[in-house]
């Protein structure tokens, strides 16, 4: 790949929709009164008690005989008296005889319904806790407040599928970055999860069935700020099914799952997501990449991995010809089928057979079983220490053991998941120059990870997406009606012009068009795409030109100028020979025709 390579470029904003013959509403998991009607169901019979009890007491307390008053009247109380005297009374509060002395009768009358309506309350009480307790009331209840919360959100949010380890690590990256999320899972302990994993923001967790298309419409697929959808649940049926929905219900929406057969993975393919992770081919083709071409290998998990890794080592050069899989299910054809088509010898064995180490130069112990694979990897290392020994891990928490193992090569399916994921969702073009770099010459990957360092440290960088618009770039966009600007102006430091910030741009789309690594002088022009990478504290210093027209100034001609209005006229600077701000420039501030700058 030379460094100003342009190419064509492969449209992932255009999105296929043949398969959606007619458009149908999405359905949502259950109505907003749903957990009323059930409330209402459970207490019916203690309410009606109650009721019953109050009608009959004030009735019969509206009818008793009273005492004579002095004017005459019989000493009977109204219908609003009783009703008044029981709502005091058979509330237990109670404020005496009101309006006046109550006879004999009455008092019997009001005692024995005070003690009657103490059992209804109680009643009404140990039903009301009940229905508390009651699961289907608590999902009602939960569910309602989940669609609430998103029918009320005002930003971008992404669905996750799926919140085992795969799924909590992508959850993490995107709340670093501060983006929304809102979680599914059928099992209720990973939402239970969501509370007490330390994320920045509320974040909405649904326990259902994300192959139910009502459930991913609970979760917001409808709503019109949703901006993704990531199928990372284990269940690789579970997750063709929520492409299945996605791409029938919101074509237009991005969807990126996981999957780990070519047959379901093709299936995928047929509804077009924007992505399809499958770790065992994926893992195949980093395996062949560190041993035929390691500083390739190096700088792409280098890029991939989580903000502020350290740059990694070199992988050690080996040669090895003879391999022998150890593996059940669909992993270890899957490898096997990847390393005979770089042209090496390769024998799959049963985990639980006896093997034969003869002529073998490398292995793989890629069970479904942690505890097999590392048994298998401690007998070779006893039995045969010089062979090239790749390990596969399940579980996250075992992970700690396979770090003081420490094998020449370790595979760990979701977290190779995981940082593809965050790559294709947050800047797919990104990930376009990943893809490119597995097919770029060694020697050229070495020195770009040297350039990379040099810039942005040895850190891993963040990858970001920028337009040249009067949006995300204000000032640029005044600029360029009026005069160009290159590349590497944008890449200046606001505190001091000729140093460089901790950035550097890795791709311009323009159209249907993508300039690989563009140098400082390529001519910017509104409508560009600009895929950078750098530090957070670079791209803060960056924003500070994209925004403030004094500070872009500084940054393209070294010189300073006044800001204020009323230093502008005391110093007699003119702006519109330097640079037209909207108030000095065109009528319609900055709004004409834009120049386009030559190539």
């Amino acid at each position: 790949m030379s460094p100003t390579r342009r190419r064509r470029r492969r449209n992932l904003s255009i999105r296929t929709t043949q398969l959606q013959a007619a458009q149908v509403a999405i359905p949502t998991e259950i109505p907003n009164t749903t957990a009323v009607f059930i409330a209402l169901r459970r207490v019916r019979t203690p309410l009606l008690t109650i009721i019953t009890i109050m009608t009959v007491g004030i009735t019969g307390l509206a009818l008793m005989p009273g005492i004579p008053q002095p004017d005459g009247s019989s000493g009977r109380l109204s219908g609003f008296e009783a009703f008044y005297v029981f709502s005091t009374t058979a509330t237990t509060i109670g404020f005496g005889e009101i309006p006046h002395e109550f006879s004999i009768y009455q008092r019997w009358w009001v005692v024995f319904f005070v003690y009657l309506s103490v059992i209804g309350w109680a009643y009404m009480l140990a039903r009301v806790m009940s229905l508390m307790q009651d699961s289907a009331f608590q999902s009602a209840r939960a569910a309602q407040s989940v669609r609430h919360t998103i029918s009320h959100m005002r930003q971008p949010f992404t669905i996750i599928a799926g919140y085992g380890f795969t799924g909590r690590t992508v959850a993490k990256s995107l709340d670093r970055l501060g983006r929304r999320i809102v979680v599914i899972d059928d099992k209720a302990p990973p939402i239970e999860r969501l509370a007490t994993d330390m994320l920045s923001q509320e974040v909405p967790g649904i326990c259902g069935d994300a192959c139910n298309p009502s459930t991913l419409g609970l979760a917001g697929l409808d709503h019109p700020d949703c901006e993704a959808v990531l199928a990372m649940t284990g269940n690789e049926e579970a997750n063709l099914q929520i492409v299945m929905s996605c791409s029938l219900l919101r074509p237009e929406l991005p969807v990126i799952a996981r999957a780990s057969t070519r047959r379901t993975a093709e299936a995928m393919a047929d509804f077009d997501p924007q992505a399809i992770i499958n770790p065992f081919d994926e893992f195949g083709n980093l395996l062949v990449l560190s041993l035929k071409h390691p500083y390739t290998f190096r700088l792409i998990t280098w890029l991939i991995a989580e903000e502020g890794t350290p740059l990694p080592p070199i992988p050690p050069r080996v040669q090895v010809d003879n391999w022998l899989v150890v593996a059940d299910g669909a992993f270890g054809e899957e490898i096997a089928r990847d390393l005979r088509a770089e042209g090496f010898e390769v024998r799959i064995d049963d985990p639980t057979h006896d093997h034969d180490f003869t002529g073998i130069q490398a292995v793989i112990a890629g069970a479904q079983s942690d505890t097999l694979n590392l048994a298998l990897a401690a007998h070779l290392r006893h039995i045969h220490p010089e062979i090239f020994l790749t390990v596969r891990q399940h579980a996250h928490s075992r992970l700690p053991l396979l770090d003081a193992f420490v094998p020449d090569f370790s595979f760990f399916p979701p977290q190779l998941i995981a940082q593809q994921a965050v790559a294709n969702l947050i800047t797919p073009r990104f990930w376009e120059f990943i893809l490119d770099l597995m097919h770029t010459d060694d020697g050229l990957c070495q020195k770009l990870t040297n350039r990379l360092v040099d810039r942005v440290g040895p850190n891993t960088p963040r990858a970001v997406k920028m337009v040249i618009s009067d949006k995300q770039t204000p000032s640029v966009e005044r600029w360029l009606h009026h005069r160009q600007i290159t590349l590497g102006t944008l890449f200046k430091s606001a505190q001091d012009s000729t140093q460089n910030i901790a950035a550097m741009a890795l791709v311009v789309i323009r159209g249907d068009e993508v300039f690989t690594l563009p140098e400082d002088d390529f001519t910017l022009q509104l409508g560009d795409e600009v895929v950078m990478v750098g530090t957070h504290d670079a791209f803060d210093e960056q924003s500070e030109a994209l925004y403030d027209d004094s500070t872009l100034f500084y940054t393209v001609t070294g010189r300073d100028i006044p800001t204020s209005q009323a230093w502008r006229r005391l110093t007699g600077h003119r702006w519109k020979d330097e640079f037209p701000l909207p108030d000095e420039g065109d009528a319609t501030g900055g709004t004409s025709q834009p120049t386009k700058p030559t190539k």
